[in-house]
């Protein structure tokens, strides 16, 4: 199985596809941020110690007890994702975008009958429905000239002395089957040369690639909570997320060797599907020990994804200058296998001023190194890399809101660090927000947009064997919420 390489500081695992269950699908399942209501969305997140607000069901489940009232609440959802790769001085941009919900739930709330002095628990809730937690929508559109290598290199590092029959299906043994690389005659081993050395050797070429991804991870959550006294509130919720991921990506090269030529271009394809469903718990508490002050602390436990199920196949064809046009296709790879996220925790404050509005925050700890793909005795060597290339990261949240009569208008920043267990930039996020809000006794509506912004590094093909320069990846991306929400009760 070969994997992706881990050079100098980090490689970037998130687009690359090197071969299905290995340490990017960990991190790709693992580093996940809640998208929710439009109130949410416009708080940046910052709401664990604020509550009534059903994306808490997902973050800060004692939210849940802040509900006075019965409610349901539907947030369409804007997502548009913008790339731009700068790969050896070339640069390009590429966009998508697409409609979801980042919420659509309800809460029922139901009031205690015995009197204060004979039952500290004011009124309990339930609630169920689904959150958003990630999207996986993007489009990135690579180019630039190489004039060192090709991706031709990496398949006769691969390829070794192995017997033409024995090459690996999904990608050498396409480069075999177009020609991309043959054995040299006589040889008394087999000795693979690839399709540059008819012509002298590889003198640089246009080096394209394009990523598409789509999909998300949808929560479908079971929550219930209890308010005791109006001072300690407390939730638990049953968290079963769905995910569906799809990525297809399409290399090129395109021969820049004149005049003799033999050699045009060639492309590799991949197409890769992921479906499965997973289970946590989250639990959490709020207390409130003032009128003007609310802390709150809450617990994920790891999401344990069963039973993932990948398809995989790829793709190569070849044209040559004097018309010669040869494919070859992989058959259809099936994997399934499980994964298990780590573990978070999130502890939250909020300061509360009067009925005008609020100042909140909110700091989450999570290690990746907890990432784990399994079972373990099949894929213990992905996990001695997460082990040692991924690190606790840190994220804080600030939100504030303030109120105008039935009006609210409110505003956020977010940094997630990164992933990686080395001290750089490279993967952290930062978001800024605002958003906007009316509410009645019996209905609200909120708007939110998030701006998020952040940098990567990816590599064309594997840099454990060839070394070659990274594409700088820029990715932003923005979000419009608006929510609907109707009480009752």
């Amino acid at each position: 199985m070969k994997k992706i390489g881990l050079i100098t500081l980090l490689v970037y695992l998130f687009a690359n596809l090197a071969y299905a269950q290995n340490e990017e699908d960990a991190l790709r399942y693992s580093n996940v941020h809640l998208l929710g209501t439009a109130r949410y969305m416009g708080l940046s997140g910052a709401y664990g110690a604020i509550g009534a607000d059903f994306s808490t069901l997902s973050s800060n489940p004692a939210g849940i007890g802040l509900y006075r009232r019965s409610e349901f609440s539907i947030t369409p959802l804007l997502h548009i994702a913008k790339t731009t790769s700068t790969y050896n001085n070339e640069r390009h941009d590429d966009n998508k975008s697409n409609f979801g919900l980042g919420n659509l739930g309800f809460v029922l709330t139901f009031e205690t009958k015995k009197k204060l002095d004979q039952n500290p628990i004011r009124n309990f809730q339930f609630g169920a429905g689904i959150n958003r937690i990630k999207d996986f929508s993007n489009r990135i559109n690579i180019k630039g000239i190489n004039k060192v290598n090709s991706l031709l290199d990496t398949y006769l590092i691969y390829a070794g002395n192995m017997n033409p029959e024995n090459l690996d299906v999904f990608d050498t043994r396409l480069a075999f089957d177009t020609y991309l690389l043959d054995t040299i005659i006589g040889a008394s081993v087999p000795t693979y040369v690839n399709a540059y050395s008819y012509i002298g050797g590889f003198n640089g070429a246009i080096q394209r690639k394009t990523i598409e991804t789509s999909g998300s991870i949808y929560e479908w959550a079971l929550s219930g909570g209890m308010n005791f006294n109006d001072v300690l509130y407390f939730g638990l919720t049953l968290g079963f997320p769905r995910l569906k991921y799809y990525q297809e990506s399409v290399y090129s090269e395109f021969n820049l060797t004149e005049p003799n030529k033999d050699l045009d271009q060639f492309n590799y394809a991949e197409e890769l599907k992921t479906t499965g469903t997973g289970f946590n718990v989250k639990t959490g508490v709020i207390v409130r020990p003032a009128d003007w002050l609310r802390v709150g602390l809450a617990y994920h436990s790891p999401t344990w994804y069963n039973d993932l199920h990948d398809n995989w196949k790829t793709s190569m064809k070849a044209m040559y200058t004097n018309g010669d046009i040869f494919t070859s296709k992989s058959p259809t790879g099936e994997f399934f296998y499980d994964i298990e996220t780590p573990w978070k925790i999130i502890a939250s404050a909020a300061i509360i001023v009067s009925n005008k509005g609020f100042i909140s925050a909110d700091y989450e700890f999570t290690d990746y190194r907890n990432s784990s793909v399994k079972p373990n005795f099949t894929y213990s060597d992905i996990n001695e890399i997460i082990k040692n290339n991924f690190g606790p990261t840190n994220t804080l949240r600030l939100g504030t809101e303030w109120n105008a009569g039935p009006y609210q208008i409110r505003g956020g920043y977010a940094n997630y660090g990164s992933p990686f267990h080395l001290d750089v930039n490279d993967g952290m996020i930062q978001s800024v927000s605002a958003g906007l809000g009316y509410r009645t006794k019996t209905y609200y509506i909120d708007l939110g947009v998030a701006y998020s912004f952040g940098n990567m590094d990816y590599y064309l093909y594997n840099a454990d064997y060839i070394r070659t320069n990274p594409v700088d990846n820029r990715y932003e991306t923005i979000n419009f919420g608006f929510t609907y929400g109707y009480r009752f009760n």
